[in-house]
Formats: C-alpha cells, structure tokens, sequence
C-alpha cells in the first residue's frame, strides 16, 4: 500500500472553511478512460508503536497485540502490532475480542451533486438499498457461515475449510493463523461491536477548490483531494462525531474517492490512518457507478481496508520486500493484505438480506514472511496463502516480486 505523503504542511491542517472555499470546483461532464485506476493507501500513526501498545493496554485506544516472530523467507526478526488477541496465545487463552466500530455516513457535495450514503441506490448489486444500510446488512458486519453452501446466509469454504459462522474479516484473521488457533473450531475471533453516528454533511463551500465530478448518472463519482480532506476528517470530522481511540471510525462515502494533490493522481479508494492519539479510522468509498474494473463494487472497498486495519492497525509493520503484483508495480515492505489483490474477490457471498455481495480476496501472513514450501510456517487454510487460494505461494523476494506458484 502506498504511503501518503501529504503535500500541506501540518501547520496547514487548520485550514478555515473560508480558506478551502477559495477555489472553483471543477466539473467534467464526460467520463474519463474507463475503467478507471483504483488503488488504495494509508497514513501511519506518528509515533512509537510501544507506545500505542501500552496505551491499548491500558484500555485508552483498541485492543492491540503484539507479534514477535522470525520470518523464513529473509531469517530476520519481525515485530508486528495487530487489532486483537494475539493468534499464539496459549489454548486456554484463546477467547473472543470485541472492537467497537463507529460508522460515520458522509454525505458530500460537490457543486450541485449530491452524493450520499444515506440515499437508497438504483445501481449496483444492492439496489434498492443505501450504501449504509447494505453495509450494515452485508458480511463485513453481519455474520454468515463459510460453509460452501449457496443458501442465503452462507458463503463459500475458505480454500475447502468450513470456517463455521463469522464476518468476512473475523474469517480472514482464523483462516491465516488457523494452525496457531487451534483450527476452525477454536474459540479465537475478532467481533465487531457496532454503532452509528448521525450523517455528517460537508457542504459545497467546503469541498470547492478541492474536488470534482466526473461521469453522469450511476457513473457519477466524487473526486475530493485527500492532501486536503484528510486533516479535514480528522481535525473536523471526528470530534463532530465524538470519535474515540476506543474505536475504528469508517467514514462511509457514497461513489466518492480521493486524488492526492492533481486529478491526475487519482483514484484513492480508500485509506485507514491512525492518529497522535491512537485514534483509527478510514474513509471507505461504497462504489456503485461501474466506473472501476468489477472486481472493485459495494463492499470490495470496505473489505479491503477493514482486512488492513485489522492486520496493520498502525501502519507500521514491515515485511520482507514483495511487489509487481496487484496494485504494487516496483516494491514495498509492508503488512498491507489488501494491496497484493486489489481487484480480485472472494467468492460472491448472499448475505442474510438475499442481497449479493462482494468481498476482496486478502493474503494470509504467510505470503509476506514465509519462504517458499515451508512446512514450518504458519501457511494458511487449506495449504494456501489467501482466502480464496489465488496465491497457492508466498511471495517472491522484490525485485522482481510476484508469487510462487501452488
């Protein structure tokens, strides 16, 4: 995942509501080269990871946990912070974290457009749904069981492995440790206590100077500058909300992504940052425009960043270098379990609502930190190192990158 550098200095962070509507926004009435280029970053918390870990401890921020291992693929020591139970507690120990979750809709406006999570859809999958009901309804938060069956409710085995009932995510983090667990039946999971704020508004006054709009009807998508937005989220938005380092706050967009600084470095799809403070939190465009190669739709977004914030909280866990495959074309030594499949999914999933939904494929731990055919490691459900087995290999050291075949 590609760090965010941003292009204001902090001390621009502050900027007034009269300051950001300085500017003209730009329309663009016919679409640009479709598909359009999706990709996906995030912004690390500033500090020293101790710290974040001894502020969790203390029950100020999420739960976190620390992971201290020796990676096979380069033999150098690793320590990684996660949300959650550490997968190698003794069996005894092995127990259910709960994680608050704060869904903040985000309605904006760009001009005259309209573009809000709020409003029932007439595009995509969850038609006849609003981004925020069908997220609620779909199983990123709404358990399902990975069972194989068809049946409302179910979703496909995690590489031929019943995972039993759980959320996406939960599924993602059992199925990648699932040896240190103690299987799929164990008693490890990461659950979601969610909650809803009321619908923030920013007005056009706000975003002029800083956005546009391209395409038309259900290809109508919001282009807002993340070197601005983002301190806006988080300066501006999350105290409105009352956000606390208690909990993950999704910003929740409606066909909306972000550039960083020029239309022409776009599209950000979505991000998760983490603050000063241990404050977590992540925009997440719920796309329906069809305006993006399909495998990026509904819930592919969400599933993405809400996998890496699970894995990565922080932002700060290295890796091996791996790269030239997914969204990553040079090389990066990061945690981010999205970033290697971006634009691939997870078999559809009917959620509970007979609502069809689509969920990114993640990598497992073992494809950052394992070395090809090693039995030792960790590898995943079913011998594979993501949850649907399109990496049957680790990755492959970078450069050149890629991954080892089954």
């Amino acid at each position: 995942m590609k760090r965010v550098n941003l292009l204001i200095k902090s001390s621009m962070a502050f900027l007034s509501v009269t300051a950001l509507a300085a500017g003209e926004t730009q329309a663009q009435t016919a679409p640009e080269t479709l598909p359009l280029t999706g990709y996906y970053t995030y912004i690390p918390f500033p500090g020293d990871p101790e710290d974040a870990l001894s502020a969790s401890a203390a029950k100020k921020t999420i739960p976190l946990s620390k992971l201290t291992f020796t990676a096979t693929k380069d033999k150098k020591n690793y320590t990684d912070v996660i949300v959650g139970q550490s997968p190698t507690v003794a069996a005894a120990q092995r127990t259910t974290t709960k994680v608050d979750i704060l869904v903040v809709p985000v309605k904006i406006e760009i001009g005259g457009s309209v573009f809000d999570p709020t409003t029932v859809n007439a595009c995509g999958a969850t038609a006849g749904l609003s981004d925020l009901a069908a997220l609620k309804a779909s199983p990123l938060l709404t358990p399902v069981t990975f069972d194989g069956s068809s049946a409302k409710g179910h979703a496909s085995k995690i590489n031929g492995v019943d995972m039993g009932l759980a959320t996406y995510n939960d599924t993602h983090r059992r199925a990648e440790f699932l040896n240190d667990i103690g299987g799929a039946s164990s008693k490890y999971h990461t659950d979601f206590t969610v909650t809803y704020a009321p619908t923030y508004t920013i007005p056009p006054k706000v975003t002029a100077g800083h956005s546009r709009t391209v395409g038309s009807g259900c290809g109508l998508l919001g282009e807002i500058d993340i070197n601005t937005f983002d301190p806006f989220f988080v300066k501006t938005v999350l105290p409105a909300v009352k956000a606390k380092p208690t909990e993950f706050v999704v910003l929740l967009l409606h066909d909306v992504v972000l550039y960083q600084g020029a239309f022409s470095n776009c599209c950000i799809l979505g991000y998760h940052g983490a603050t000063a403070s241990g404050q977590t939190y992540g925009p997440i465009d719920y796309d329906t425009t069809g305006d993006f190669p399909a495998g990026i739709t509904d819930v592919s977004v969400a599933a993405h960043e809400i996998g890496e914030w699970l894995d990565d909280p922080l932002g700060t866990n290295p890796t091996p270098h791996w790269g030239g495959i997914g969204q990553v074309s040079a090389c990066q030594n990061n945690w981010e379990v999205g970033d290697p499949l971006t634009g691939t999914n997870f078999p559809a999933i009917t959620a509970t609502n007979g609502k069809t939904y689509h969920a990114q494929e993640l990598g497992f731990w073992g494809w950052y930190y394992s070395a090809d055919k090693n039995a030792a490691d960790d590898i995943g459900a079913g011998g594979k190192y993501s949850t649907n087995g399109t990496f049957g290999g680790p990755s492959k050291a970078c450069p050149p990158g890629g991954t080892y075949p089954n």
